[in-house]
């Protein structure tokens, strides 16, 4: 593999796993993290009542993070092969990149969405999109 594609995967990897983390750390952290990553109101709600929603959804996230960092570890030979490595990471990549270019038309009409924030994440899950791509490339 090219050291290019190493490095991305390894950056995907990275951002995947941070993520799982980090949605882990809401259900912990309560409001204060929900409100800080820009959760849906909804979601915010659930987590100043104490319902279900918040830490089922933060977590059921944090679980689809941690499968793709799994897939890109395991692109990298640092985990064992998991099943269908092509089709997986292509759906990453597709999602990642998607998460990333669908900001701009969607900021048009919502101009909410027109914040540092926003914008950060969007390159973050576009480099990861990049990453999971050339895992996607590289898979056999």
């Amino acid at each position: 593999m090219k050291k290019l594609s190493v490095a991305s995967l390894y950056v995907a990897g990275g951002i995947a796993l941070l993520g799982a983390l980090i949605h882990v750390g809401a259900i912990l952290g309560g409001v204060s993290w929900y409100t800080f990553f820009n959760a849906p109101p909804i979601v915010v709600a659930s987590a100043r009542a104490g319902t279900w929603l918040a830490p089922i959804s933060a977590g059921f996230i944090a679980m689809l993070m941690a499968l793709c960092a799994a897939y890109a570890f395991s692109a990298l030979g640092l985990l064992r092969r998991l099943p269908l490595p092509r089709l997986m990471l292509g759906g990453m990549a597709f999602i990642c990149l998607l998460r990333a270019f669908i900001l701009l038309p969607l900021s048009i009409n919502h101009p909410e969405l027109r914040n540092t924030f926003e914008v950060l994440a969007a390159i973050v899950w576009g480099l990861a999109g990049v990453g999971f791509f050339f895992g996607w490339r590289q898979a056999d």
